[in-house]
């Protein structure tokens, strides 16, 4: 076996090849061998770009093993996702996953549509769930035998505390809707986003917003709590990994640098917001600033079971909203940290800037004079399009897209408090009301400044070392 740089630029072992026949005719008669690599690439983490993947089908069909390689690293989230949802066991999960995968490259060849190719791995890995369950049976032994067999689990009480947590979770999973069922399974398994799930589905992105939403209530708050765990436990994680925590914990400060392009889009964010009071909060949070915003904790990464990476400013702007009294305008901005693929335009570590007002007569349309001062002081004359989102903190809220040549770029979200969330802080809803933005600084800089990287913001010359 030889290794070599695959597209995603990871190194990654090479498919085993027939040096006079070529890699496609030679996979068609070892399957054998290519269920063996297919089983190594599942154990890479995935994320979905449909900007790329028809140029991946399109090469994986003429025979680039490289292509299909990252079409596995990307989708195997997905379609795990999928099978357990259907079959309610991680091994045979894992099992139809890594079949679909080996018969999807076999039939590649007769997908005339590469954007279709979401859909069309989920009927692939459906018949494989429905072969499996047709045909699954108890495995047995004689007692004889079993006797000889050495137990890998933790004794006899911490078994069952764990049996009794994990099974819970589990049934209150299993005992959704299977639409609801579906989306809640995909939303924690990988933390794939409305868009990549709505895609694979086949379904408009407000249903999966609507089944979500429907899923979350069906569910006990602290079942909620323990999703992402019990939907985990068979796979070791970086988001438990401290020294992937060190490593992002250690990487540059872009905001204390004076002249860095994320420094310059904060700095004209706070000139166009000179009412707006300063706050700050720790990269290292407690799990209970995670309570408005469940689904981030299971993103996480975790230093322990109480504490992580922050996920969002929001949370700050939150927390000091319980020791303030309205009017009040509170604006913050720092560094962020997702467990999610990377790409030219996303990072596991980026940088966020939030905007809170509570008080009486704070309306939409404030709020969409206070977000369009903000967007225009950093990109001059911009256009921009407001769509309808459904966040967790605020209803109703809203997704601002920027227009970038001839793309739309999400560079905002926000909306208008909930009554609970201003409750729960200590506020009467009846009495003031309230917005929250939310932009991502280093999107802004790179439309500011035309970088189409994201990494570069974090390199020399932009980063001083």
């Amino acid at each position: 076996m030889r290794t070599r740089p695959c597209c995603s630029g990871t190194w990654i072992s090479e498919w085993p090849t027939d040096e006079t026949r070529g890699p496609a005719v030679f996979l068609k008669g070892n399957a054998a061998q290519m269920g063996l690599w297919i089983k190594r690439a599942l154990d890479r983490r995935s994320g979905v770009n449909m900007e790329e993947i028809e140029s991946l089908v399109r090469n994986a069909q003429r025979g680039d093993l490289d292509a299909y390689a990252e079409i596995v690293r990307r989708f195997q989230g997905m379609a795990f996702g999928f099978a357990y949802a259907m079959l309610g066991d991680f091994h045979l999960a894992e099992d139809a996953a890594q079949e679909s995968f080996i018969a999807a490259y076999r039939s590649l060849g007769d997908l005339r549509e590469p954007l279709a190719f979401p859909g069309w791995l989920r009927r692939i890995v459906f018949k494989h769930c429905d072969r499996l369950t047709r045909r699954r049976r108890i495995a047995t032994k004689t007692l004889d035998a079993a006797s000889g067999v050495p137990s890998p689990r933790p004794g006899p009480a911490e078994t069952a505390e764990r049996r009794e947590t994990a099974d819970a979770v589990l049934d209150g999973i299993r005992r959704l809707p299977e639409h609801e069922r579906m989306v809640t399974t995909l939303f924690y398994v990988d933390g794939y986003s409305h868009e990549q799930i709505a895609g694979f589905l086949e379904v408009p992105v407000t249903t999966v917003n609507n089944r979500l939403h429907a899923s979350r209530k069906r569910l006990k708050e602290r079942m909620l709590n323990m999703v992402e765990d019990a939907l985990k436990t068979n796979a070791p994680d970086e988001r438990w990994s401290r020294k992937v925590i060190d490593q992002l914990l250690g990487r540059p400060r872009p905001l204390e640098m004076e002249g860095h392009p994320v420094r310059q889009v904060w700095d004209a964010i706070r000139a166009s917001l000179p009412d707006y009071e300063v706050v700050t909060g720790e990269e290292v949070t407690r799990r209970e600033q995670f309570i408005e915003l469940p689904s981030d904790w299971g993103a996480a990464y975790k230093l322990s079971e109480e504490q992580g990476l922050r996920t969002e400013t929001t949370m700050v702007t939150l927390a000091a909203m319980r020791d303030r009294t309205p009017p009040m305008r509170l604006l913050t901005a720092g560094r962020v940290f997702r467990s999610e693929a990377e790409d030219a335009f996303h990072a596991k570590v980026f940088h966020q800037a939030d905007g809170l007002c509570v008080e009486a007569g704070a309306d939409v349309e404030a709020l969409k004079t206070v977000v369009h001062r903000v967007l225009l002081a950093v990109l001059a004359d911009c256009e921009l399009r407001w769509r309808d989102e459904d966040y967790p903190v605020v209803q109703p809220s809203f997704e601002v897209e920027v227009r970038s040549a001839d793309e739309w770029r999400s560079v905002c979200g926000c909306g208008m408090l909930r009554p609970e969330v201003l409750r729960e802080a200590g506020h009467d809803p009846d009495a003031v009301t309230g917005w929250a933005f939310g932009v991502g600084l280093d999107r802004l800089a790179m439309l500011k400044h035309g970088i189409d990287d994201i990494h570069s913001l974090w390199r020399p010359p932009y980063v001083l070392r």
